[in-house]
């Protein structure tokens, strides 16, 4: 099943919802919004989630991403528009700032040695000192375990 504008209209206010309060709605604040019912909205959460255009959390309608931005505390902060966000991993807090169009401070817990790292992205450009980013998974293979990929 292809997703319906209401669909997308319902996305972008999940998106909308999770930049202004830096946490996605409930299918409650979602269905109030539109005027639907609470199972409906569980319905389209779980469409979005099937077709890649949101996250939940296994077997609940509990969004945990919507990338680049993540509802759970992660190694990667990305402050901007007066707020912390969470990103999932080191490409999606530069995916942040370039979703908003807007400038950024990001901090990054190194893995290894939990030392943090910190960049910015000011007029859209990269202000880092030499880093580099390793993905241990092609893209394609990153839905098979999205959270720990």
């Amino acid at each position: 099943m292809t997703l319906s504008e209401q669909d997308w209209h319902i996305r972008l206010y999940i998106y909308q919802h999770f930049v202004e309060h830096t946490l996605p709605p409930t299918v409650v604040e979602t269905a109030e919004h539109f005027d639907i019912g609470a199972d409906e909205c569980r319905t389209v959460y779980q469409r979005l989630h099937d077709h890649h255009a949101l996250y939940l959390q296994p077997g609940t309608a509990t969004i945990r991403m919507a990338n680049p931005l993540s509802a759970v505390k992660t190694d990667y902060r990305v402050y901007i528009r007066g707020h912390w966000l969470y990103a999932n991993c080191a490409w999606d807090s530069l995916g942040i700032p370039a979703m908003l169009g807007d400038d950024a401070l990001i901090e990054a817990r190194l893995p290894l040695s939990s030392d943090i790292v910190r960049y910015e992205i000011v007029n859209r450009e990269l202000i880092a000192p030499p880093a580099y980013v390793h993905f241990p998974l092609p893209f394609a293979r990153w839905y098979d375990d999205l959270v720990d990929t």
